[in-house]
């Protein structure tokens, strides 16, 4: 009897202790699975990412289609950079004219960024009002133009709205953290000729922006597009101007705390943090309430194209951290990481490019 008990004893302890084990097990299981889970949470908002933009690198003439000599100086400069960007992106009017001589000038420029793409870097493209013209921009708006961007810029995803594909699209950042939008100020349904070159940001676009943002939950969100929404000067060759399209979008930015809002076609550089002490211009009918949100325009509009030396008043200059030295070019690298976006700008010609301008956003 008194060995029956024994064993029994035995039986007992071990049976607890293979449950304690048990619960043990299911415990460290339980809180396993708690910390994967977080850590994946984490991975977008911990996520770092570097990318670069430029914009306007156009000629001057038909002769001239491109400033190639400065394009690859700032190509070499990016290649060389470390760690490299995940990816380009140019902000349009890459030669003087989308077509000259019976031919297309998109490819002949793509190619130029072999060095590149070839190395892993993806190229993506925001379409400029020069890449619309037949020669010059006496020819207007043409239609053919736009198609054949579209062929040639495939890469471009191809979720915008139905025959907006290359053209206008967006995309995320591997970790969730970061979305991207890239519009197109002059989307055409025909050829025509328009003595303004500051585009429109038609109802379609906008629509599909709203959709676009209403799915993600980057912290951070950029726009891409070629033209201004202010503009830091007045250029005598292009009657540009902002409407109140641009107003609109701008509302919907600031609304939805976007980051950056960068530019070209003024050739120029300038960066601005456009808060409540900037209004809204145009304003609107009711009127635009004030920003609240900080969004950041960033006008990079030289990588080799002709550098604006029009007057600036030396207040704008100051306040709108407006460069354009002569001979002068630019483009800006923008590394993310967690809630900050750091944005270094260079600047230089055929030599080497240097830093100078910084700033930081906080989201």
């Amino acid at each position: 009897m008194t060995n029956l008990l024994k064993v029994t004893s035995r039986i007992v302890k071990s049976h607890l202790r293979i449950t304690a084990v048990t619960v043990l097990f299911f415990i460290v299981v339980t809180l396993g699975g708690g910390c994967t889970h977080k850590s994946e949470q984490q991975s977008g908002t911990g996520e770092t990412l570097r990318f670069v933009f430029m914009a306007d690198c156009r000629g001057t003439s038909t002769l001239d289609q491109v400033n190639t000599p400065v394009l690859n100086a700032i190509i070499g400069q990016v290649g060389a950079l470390s760690p490299k960007p995940s990816f380009v992106m140019f902000g349009g009017d890459m030669s003087y004219s989308g077509y000259i001589n019976s031919t297309y000038t998109f490819q002949a420029w793509k190619d130029l960024f072999a060095p590149l793409t070839s190395n892993g870097i993806p190229l993506y493209t925001a379409l400029g009002n020069h890449e619309l013209y037949l020669s010059s921009s006496d020819s207007g708006f043409n239609l053919g133009n736009q198609q054949e961007f579209q062929q040639v810029f495939s890469e471009n995803p191809s979720n915008g709205p139905p025959g907006y594909q290359h053209l206008t699209y967006s995309f995320t950042s591997p970790g969730g953290n970061s979305f991207f939008a890239v519009l197109d100020a002059y989307y055409l349904t025909h050829t025509y000729k328009d003595s303004t070159v500051g585009g429109n940001i038609d109802s379609t676009q906008m629509s599909w922006l709203k959709t676009q943002v209403a799915q993600t939950r980057a912290t951070h969100k950029f726009l891409f597009i070629h033209s201004p929404y202010y503009y830091v000067n007045h250029d005598p060759e292009e009657p540009s101007a902002a409407n109140k399209t641009y107003t609109e979008l701008w509302a919907f930015l600031d609304a939805n705390k976007f980051d950056l809002y960068a530019c070209g076609h003024s050739h120029l550089y300038s960066r601005k943090t456009i808060d409540s002490s900037v209004a809204p211009n145009p304003q609107t009918i009711p009127p635009t309430p004030s920003w609240q949100n900080n969004v950041v325009q960033l006008l990079n509009g030289t990588c080799g194209t002709h550098v604006e030396t029009t007057s600036i008043d030396p207040a704008i200059r100051a306040s709108w951290n407006v460069h354009n030295d002569s001979l002068t070019y630019y483009f800006s690298v923008i590394d993310i990481s967690g809630s900050t976006v750091t944005v270094n700008s260079y600047k230089g010609n055929t030599g080497a490019y240097i830093v100078f301008d910084t700033f930081t956003i906080n989201r």
